[in-house]
């Protein structure tokens, strides 16, 4: 899962991110926990079966991981490498998975009976190198044309036809405000393609789009973002492919 992970970060040019025996105890603990009380979700219940910890932080201090900047992601969805490919799709999972401070990652993958829970634990330093602007799908990458739209909490407004196209994002380094003033997305005919601007709730440091429509396979696209980015005016321009 792990190496999965990591071939998701390189392919968009962030770094590697590092193991931690820690952090995968902590992370396969709550996949465990998940399964076998048929839940899903962040919070763990004091005399639940399994139960190790309230919350991630909690949970990475009982295997002795203090004071982490951290966050979880977790699916029910498949094998656990589906699990973390099925959650680089979602942007609002996304957002950890791909960012530049994240340093360390644990996976975790359980099963009992009919249920499963595959569970990431990212752990970031924001003092860390990184990139200023990290961009997924990256230039000349070829990805998914199409996405079922199925995330929490939602990205799409109410109403909106599903199934939509590869969601594309921008994260910026250092916890900088970046805020999205307009987006094009064009084909590679110059035709405009409709799309859903991902709501901004929780950190400020990122922007993202959703194609309205699958985008259509074996094509290139083009992206133009206007960005204001800790209070300087930019653009970013770049292409991308989806797979045949």
């Amino acid at each position: 899962m792990l190496r999965v992970h990591n071939e998701l970060r390189v392919a968009i040019s962030v770094p590697a991110v590092r193991g931690d025996d820690r952090v995968t105890t902590a992370a396969k603990r709550h996949a465990e926990y998940l399964a076998r009380n048929g839940a899903i979700g962040h919070d763990e219940t004091p005399g639940a079966d399994g139960f190790t910890g309230a919350t991630v932080r909690d949970r990475l201090a009982a295997q002795g991981y203090t004071d982490a900047t951290a966050s979880e992601v977790a699916t029910s969805f498949g094998s656990g490498t589906d699990g973390v490919r099925s959650l680089w799709i979602l942007p609002y999972h996304r957002l950890g998975l791909m960012h530049p401070h994240a340093i360390v990652a644990g996976w975790g993958h359980a099963e009992s009976g009919a249920r499963s829970a595959t569970v990431g634990v990212i752990v970031y330093d924001f003092s860390s190198s990184a990139p200023d602007l990290v961009r997924s799908p990256a230039g000349g990458q070829r990805v998914q044309a199409s996405w079922d739209g199925d995330e929490s909490p939602d990205v799409l407004p109410f109403g909106a036809v599903r199934p939509v196209g590869y969601p594309v994002m921008l994260v910026a380094s250092h916890a900088n405000a970046l805020e999205l003033r307009s987006a094009r997305l064009t084909d590679g005919a110059g035709r405009e393609i409709t799309y859903h601007v991902v709501p901004q709730l929780y950190e400020g440091d990122y922007a993202a789009i959703v194609p309205a429509q699958p985008l259509v396979r074996g094509s290139r696209y083009h992206v133009r973002f206007e960005l204001r980015l800790s209070g300087t005016d930019m653009t970013a321009e770049w292409d991308f492919e989806t797979e045949p």
